[in-house]
């Protein structure tokens, strides 16, 4: 996946201006699934949103790489798709994605947010059949997604990521998941669970079971050299095998190099860590100089603190194919 020069150089100056690379706008905590992995699924009619311009404001003062649509389900907002224009209007953010369970994203939804400048449709995706709306509690989502995926054009279909938390319960599907994704055209993608949304840790990969994901991430490593359509890098990959092995992964930089922005526009320095800083100076103040927690590496994080050389090794034969004028993800 080839990245404009432009994203490239607001990357390089994010990096040496220390701003922040990756903002989650957590538009609004409601959400109308019941994932097993995860805290949210409750619908509050009565919750503080920020205004579109409000966002927008924040995302001029952060200026960051990516913004995120997520929450909950950001499509139970309406004015999702005003928040998206505004953010690529005023050149806020070089890119905007939108994570979403793809219950309500019906063919006019995508179109409205692709015009309004959507980048990415990240769509979560835990299993590569109907174990998946079991898992999400949403009856016929996975009919429903492969619907609306294979019935886009080959060019809308580069616009949309399948997006997988990697666990105990799926990750021996990974690599049929993998597949399902290059039958539709799209794009695959791995997260790690972490126990900090549910306390569940029998999602966590057990020590047992380590041999068995070793051998599942080979085998992903391999179909990504082979086929291009799964995006984790190999750096990216054994960061994930490290952290069911060690049962953490220490040096998180929330705050510097990725935060969230809450509903009402306070600040939290994560989507597991809920606060409400009122200014990103306010959060790396009381929060990131002290922080020492390990307990995730979701690909936000993953991605968001990679160093130079990092990326360099991952992708130093791209680079060579492409040139000055491209880079690859």
């Amino acid at each position: 996946m080839a990245i404009p020069l432009r994203v490239v150089r607001r990357a390089a100056a994010n990096y040496v201006f220390r701003r922040v690379y990756c903002v989650s706008f957590e538009v609004t905590h409601n959400c109308n699934a019941q994932c097993e992995h995860c805290q949210r699924g409750r619908l509050n009619d009565r919750e503080q949103r920020a205004s579109p311009d409000r966002l927008v404001e924040i995302a001029r003062e952060l200026r960051p790489l990516v913004s995120i649509m997520s929450g909950g389900e950001p499509l139970i907002r309406r004015d999702l798709e005003e928040i998206v224009e505004k953010l690529k209007k005023t050149g806020a953010s070089a890119r905007v994605n939108v994570n979403t369970n793809a219950a309500l994203l019906t063919p006019g939804r995508f179109r409205r947010l692709k015009d309004a400048g959507i980048d990415n449709f990240v769509i979560s995706f835990d299993f590569p059949d109907e174990r998946h709306d079991e898992w999400r509690a949403i009856p016929g989502l996975f009919g429903k997604i492969q619907h609306l995926v294979t019935t886009l054009s080959p060019e809308d279909r580069k616009l949309i990521v399948l997006t997988c938390v990697f666990n105990s319960k799926n990750f021996r599907d990974a690599p049929r998941m993998a597949e399902v994704a290059r039958e539709w055209g799209v794009s695959m993608n791995y997260s790690t669970y972490t126990w900090m949304r549910t306390w569940d840790m029998s999602l966590m990969i057990q020590p047992e079971e380590m041999d068995e994901a070793r051998e599942v991430v080979a085998t992903l490593s391999e179909m990504r050299r082979a086929y291009g359509t799964i995006l984790n890098s190999d750096g990216v990959f054994q960061g994930m095998l490290d952290f069911y092995e060690r049962g953490g992964t220490p040096g998180c930089r929330a705050g510097e190099r990725l935060l969230v922005v809450n509903p009402d526009g306070t600040f939290s320095p994560c989507g597991l860590l809920i606060r409400d800083y009122p200014t990103r100076r306010a959060l790396l103040k009381d929060f990131t100089k002290t922080n020492r927690c390990s307990a995730c590496y979701t690909i936000s994080r993953a991605m968001a603190e990679r160093p130079l050389w990092y990326f360099v090794r991952d992708h130093i034969h791209h680079l060579r194919e492409t040139g000055p004028d491209a880079i690859r993800a």
